[in-house]
């Protein structure tokens, strides 16, 4: 009985994967992550991750002879240097050892261990002590929904930018300043407006409420949707 329901199941998994390829292509669409990909289907996927999440000159290494480092990107003006780490289980010191070691040899200003699982205390603790950035199952999700929001209208974007640019209801001071530097943060407000933090941390909240702005990253970062 088993084998006749995966026989029947077989043409629906065939139809359900064109399907996630075709959304792919129109809209940048990112599937959820299967647990039987291989390492290097992984990387590919971390790399799709990073592409609709505003990081530039991304670069998959060569298989040997990447000291540990599977991607090279750059986000904010800052390069960063990815271990990615498909695992059934949390991924342990050893992974953090190469990720230090693997940016310092491609000279980059911060190393990350990205995995579909999480990681041992070992691991964190060693992290911490050495600046290495945690990307667990958990974060990878929390990006991929974020690139998908940005990917289902990245065409419509390009292609009405200045009437969406319009339409945005933000202090045109506050807008300025954002579209000047390229970026949000509560310091870029305080500095330049002369508010509270806790008054720019209103605003930001707020603007991403709207869908403006992105939640903040490791380095209080926000991305700008205009």
């Amino acid at each position: 009985m088993k084998i006749i329901l995966k026989i029947i199941l077989i043409p629906f998994k065939i139809i359900g994967f064109i399907l996630k390829k075709l959304f792919g292509f129109i809209f940048g669409w990112i599937s959820e992550l299967d647990d039987d990909m291989t390492g290097e289907e992984f990387e590919q996927y971390v790399a799709e991750i990073l592409k609709y999440n505003r990081y530039t000159n991304i670069e998959l290494t060569k298989h040997t002879g990447d000291y540990g480092i599977d991607i090279l990107a750059n986000y904010q003006g800052y390069s960063y240097a990815i271990q990615c780490k498909m695992y059934h289980k949390p991924v342990g010191i050893a992974a953090i050892q190469q990720a230090y070691a693997g940016y310092i040899y491609y000279d980059c200003d911060y190393p990350i261990v990205v995995t579909n699982n999480q990681f041992t205390q070992a691991a964190r603790e060693l992290a911490q002590t050495n600046n290495v950035i945690l990307w667990d199952g958990n974060y990878l999700e929390k990006l991929r929904k974020r690139a998908n929001r940005h990917s289902i209208f990245h065409h419509y974007h390009e292609n009405d930018e200045e009437e969406k640019d319009d339409d945005i209801d933000i202090d045109p001071d506050i807008k300025q300043l954002l579209k000047d530097n390229g970026f949000a943060s509560i310091d870029l407000l305080v500095s330049y407006m002369h508010i509270s933090k806790e008054e720019a941390q209103y605003i930001l909240d707020d603007l991403e409420f709207k869908d403006y702005i992105s939640s903040e990253d490791e380095h209080g970062i926000r991305e700008i949707y205009f």
